[in-house]
């Protein structure tokens, strides 16, 4: 070993920071996620909550980058601030996404709530503590089931909403809606209650 280096540091290779619970980060090679909020920081990895990209675990070497949130995104990330680890390890609520027939397009209501048309498909949004697939299946069986779910539901498209499951009630409520407008702006036609 080299004088001045640690163990843990390649001689030759700056060594950032490593995250601590409550920073606020983002990811060097998936922008797309967007801010991160770290729940859980450990030597060989983190656990980080992305505004964009839901809760992922983090490999220690992987390129997490400080950053700041301002305004709504800071509001955000104080409520994940709020929440303690030991629940956002017990989180067991998800956001799910259904897609809906087409047919459902006829139906005035839900034209008015997409006036960006629905090039992408139409979906149906919601939250569950039950797991995506027993959610869905009481939708079928039309209990406790969304109007447009119950006539026009076909398939889970859990691919859309990768990374928000196992999330604490407060959070996965607060990014029900925000998933929806995403989906919207992605040409998606949604409805949510």
């Amino acid at each position: 070993m080299m004088k001045g280096h640690t163990r843990d540091e390649p001689v030759g290779r700056k060594i950032e920071k490593r995250p601590t619970t409550g920073d606020i980060v983002r990811h060097a090679d998936y922008p797309q996620w967007g801010r991160g909020y770290v729940v859980r920081a450990k030597k060989t990895s983190s656990e980080v909550f992305f505004q964009w990209g839901g809760k992922r675990r983090i490999d220690a070497g992987e390129p997490l980058e400080p950053s700041q949130a301002s305004g709504v995104e800071a509001e955000f990330f104080a409520l994940c601030g709020g929440i303690s680890a030991r629940s956002w390890a017990r989180g067991r609520h998800s956001v799910y996404a259904i897609e809906l027939d087409r047919a459902v397009w006829k139906n005035r209501a839900f034209r008015e709530r997409n006036p960006g048309g629905a090039s992408g498909g139409c979906l149906y949004i919601g939250v569950t503590g039950l797991t995506p697939e027993e959610r869905f299946e009481r939708h079928r069986a039309g209990t406790q089931s969304g109007r447009f779910v119950r006539t026009h539901g076909f398939r889970l498209r859990l691919d859309l909403v990768e990374g928000f499951g196992r999330l604490p009630y407060g959070i996965a409520a607060r990014m029900e809606p925000k998933l929806a407008a995403w989906l919207r702006s992605e040409g998606f036609a949604v409805w949510q209650n």
